[in-house]
This record gives structure tokens, sequence and C-alpha cells, in this order.
């Protein structure tokens, strides 16, 4: 899969700039601070933005988890049958793969926001091969955190991935470095070092290891 020279301009502005990735099986993990244009990249993969130009050649039934979402005054498996009744064994599948069960009768709009991202997700796994996530794990606690990476290490799917977090480094197959609508680097998440980091972030970075695992603080 493939994206080059893609250009989008919002509200006469350019937010991506001759944009050129190449993306793997596997966890693509986006890296960059607001305004790098992360955000703008996955609308324009799944077709809710036009470009300006460049070429876009991502195959596969996509899916999308938003950062934000609406309060729909729905039931939860009304939410998930949203997308046709004749995924229903899937859909069911992936809630009781993230235990979610309990809440299929309950009203999305009274779901904590990690329950209301983990339906959203369990709903996203059913309908897509690739599977595009932005900013998954913004307000959830460590447990439904915990949750959203599992499902990045075991589910056999392709993933594009947008987020703040840096430890995603360590589950990711690809890492794609964004800052002011440009790619920086991309390419093995091994290779990403705190120089490139603190460029990124504009604020220093370092890398530590823990028990063999590698992580990175601001």
């Amino acid at each position: 899969m493939l994206i080059k020279g893609l250009k989008v301009k919002l509200s006469n502005k350019l937010v991506l700039d001759n944009v050129t990735v190449e993306l793997k099986d596997g966890v693509n993990l986006i890296l960059g601070p607001n305004g790098s244009g992360k955000t703008t990249l996955l609308r324009a993969i799944i077709g809710m933005v036009k470009s300006m130009g460049g070429e876009l050649k991502v195959e596969g039934e996509k899916s999308y988890v938003p950062a934000e979402f609406f309060n729909a005054q729905m039931k939860v498996i009304d939410v998930l049958l949203s997308g046709g009744e004749g995924r229903l064994v899937e859909y069911l599948s992936y809630v009781d793969y993230l235990n979610l069960r309990d809440f299929l009768d309950r009203d999305f709009s009274t779901l904590s926001t990690g329950e209301k991202k983990l339906t959203l997700i369990a709903k996203a796994l059913a309908e897509g091969d690739l599977v595009i996530m932005d900013e998954p794990t913004s307000g959830l606690d460590l447990r439904n955190s915990a949750k959203v990476v599992k499902v990045l290490r075991e589910v056999k799917k392709t993933f594009i991935v947008a987020t703040h977090d840096l430890n995603f480094l360590r589950i990711a197959s690809w890492a794609i470095l964004m800052k002011e609508g440009r790619v920086l680097f991309q390419g093995s998440p091994r290779d990403v070092d705190e120089t490139m980091l603190t460029e990124l972030y504009s604020t220093p970075v370092r890398k530590v290891e823990v028990d063999g695992n590698i992580y990175f603080l601001a």
C-alpha cells in the first residue's frame, strides 16, 4: 500500500504537503504533534477529505475509529448493528474479545469514554481489513488502554494508528513521523531515536530501558 505526493488543503491552508508514505502489514504508527496532519492523513485515506493531488493506493475494506465521537441515543447493540446485521457473528466475537457483552443493552450515551471507544473498536474490527484509529487511547484509563494494546498485538489485521503516545513504538511494525504536514521519517520503529523525537516534538525526549523494554520519556 502506497500514498504518493499527497496534497490536501483545508480552509485555504496546505495541511498535507507532498506526503509520500508506504504502509506495511501489522501496525503502522503515525506520530506527530498537534497540527502535524495526522488526522487529515487518516481522513484522506478513508475518503473523508479530498486531495489536491497525489496518489492513494490503499487496498482492503477500511474501518475508522475517530478520536471524537457522537453520543448516540441508541443501545450499544444498535450502534454495532448500524454497520449491517449480516456481520452480527463478527460483531459479537469482538464484543466478547473485549469483554463488552454486559453493555449490549445499555444506552451508548451512558457508557464511559473508554467503554464507548472500545465499542467503536469492536465495530471497526468486525467491519474492516484495514482498521484506522485516531488517538485510540486518548481519555482511557490504564485498564482500557491495555485492551487497545492487546488488540493491536493480537488481532491479525492491518492497522493505521495516529497517536501522541511514544510507547506505541514498542508494538508498531512501521513508524511514520509527521510535522507541519510533512513526513520527517518513515521506517522501522527500532530506528527511531531520541534526536528524531526531540526534533519532532520540539522538546527533549529521553530513551530509557527497563527490564529489557524500551520507553520514551518527554
